[in-house]
């Protein structure tokens, strides 16, 4: 069995501390995670990265424009294309973006606009891919664009109840981060299908500090406890 490495779903430069404190190997950052994701600030990129990078955490960032769907426009795959130029040339190990045509299949034209740019071996394909209409057709689409890893839940709810789709996935040849609602208990089953890592938010609610009148103050941080527990899991295979 291939090790398994624990990515850390981070939102703040904070987060970055706790997820390292908890023993974590990977960060995927990015913003808002209510809508899925989205792309951070350029700032808190850089901010957060130089943390990773003290630390000596691998760090990947999402791009992702808006939240909503991932049939996107024109001007939002332009965006997306100098998002990632700009990323890779800060350092990141690689971009975490994807997207869908009109009839649910891998974005082509966002592909190739990556691959020319920054090169599909710094592209993680997100889960864009578990909305796919035919998710056995998407994977080879992807492999045979240059695509390597994806994001993946297996287009299930939750990533343990999608073996079938991973399944489909590494058949392909791709390398696949299993993420959606992971937990210690699931890394077992994940971990036989030869995932590549396992990817969680690993979370716990914050306090406000003030009550809310006119916005929502929920917020959540990274759990230092949950992180160790999800690597307890990885390192007991």
């Amino acid at each position: 069995m291939a090790a398994c490495r624990v990515e850390v779903v981070c939102s703040t430069v904070e987060d970055v501390v706790a997820a390292a404190s908890g023993g974590a190997d990977r960060i995927e950052f990015c913003s808002h995670l209510p809508s899925g994701g989205l792309t951070p600030g350029r700032a808190l990129i850089e901010d957060a990265w130089k943390e990773a990078k003290s630390k000596g955490l691998v760090f990947r960032v999402l791009i992702r424009p808006r939240e909503g769907d991932f049939v996107y426009s024109d001007s939002e795959r332009l965006s997306m294309v100098r998002e990632a130029e700009a990323l890779m040339a800060l350092g990141v190990d690689k971009v975490v973006t994807g997207g869908l045509n009109a009839q649910g299949g891998p974005d082509e034209r966002l592909l190739k606009g990556l691959e020319h740019a920054v090169g599909l071996e710094h592209v993680v394909f997100h889960r864009a891919i578990d909305e796919a209409v035919d998710m056995p057709s998407a994977a080879l689409a992807l492999r045979d664009a240059g695509v390597r890893t994806v994001l993946s839940s297996g287009g299930a709810a939750q990533a343990v109840e999608g073996a079938e789709g991973l399944k489909y996935l590494l058949a392909a040849g791709l390398e696949v981060v299993a993420g959606a609602g992971i937990q210690p208990a699931h890394v077992p089953s994940l971990a036989m299908l030869e995932v590549e890592a396992v990817h969680a938010s690993c979370r716990r609610k914050v306090t406000p500090a003030s009550n809310a009148r006119l916005f929502d103050f929920d917020r959540s941080e990274v759990d230092p406890a949950v992180v160790a527990a999800l690597v307890d899991a990885v390192r007991a295979l």
